[in-house]
């Protein structure tokens, strides 16, 4: 299964400089909690921008035209991401960033896991791109943080 996971902002902002650019520990946790045991794809800047590489008690695959060797993470072309994963017993398949890494995987995505952030980002630089929810079942919604700035999970299925 391919899952998308992303925190966006009202404006569909995802980033900016190369960070997330506002703080809620309740969705990273809630991140945590579901990709565990999965394989995390991303793009080569996500991949820099993590605190703590690789992630832990996950495959890190990530997408980039140029060779890598790291004894943590797989680093390979996007057409052999999920392969990979595959090819090493993972089923579970999170893209975790960035915006062209979303815009690759959104046609092939089985589920999308989006909290929506209660913010406004006039200034980000990375958005996640647009979504036809046509195409898609609300199959749950979760607040996850009550508090400045409001998080709300929203897991939409494939219809």
């Amino acid at each position: 299964m391919l899952s998308l996971i992303v925190a966006r902002a009202r404006n569909g902002a995802i980033g900016r400089d190369n960070s997330i650019p506002w703080h809620a520990p309740e969705d990273l946790a809630a991140f945590q909690r579901e990709t565990l045991g999965g394989a995390v794809i991303m793009g080569r800047r996500t991949w820099e921008s993590l605190p703590r590489r690789p992630l832990p008690r996950r495959l890190n695959v990530i997408v980039t035209s140029r060779a890598g060797d790291h004894d943590e993470a797989l680093f390979l072309p996007l057409h052999a991401a999920r392969d990979a994963a595959l090819a090493q017993g993972y089923l579970r398949h999170y893209a975790i960033g960035g915006a062209e890494i979303y815009r690759a995987f959104l046609p092939d995505a089985d589920r999308l896991l989006i909290t929506e952030v209660d913010l406004d980002m006039p200034d980000a630089d990375t958005f996640f791109p647009e979504v036809d929810l046509s195409t898609w079942r609300l199959a749950a919604r979760h607040e996850l943080r009550t508090t400045d700035p409001l998080c709300t999970l929203h897991e939409y299925l494939r219809v």
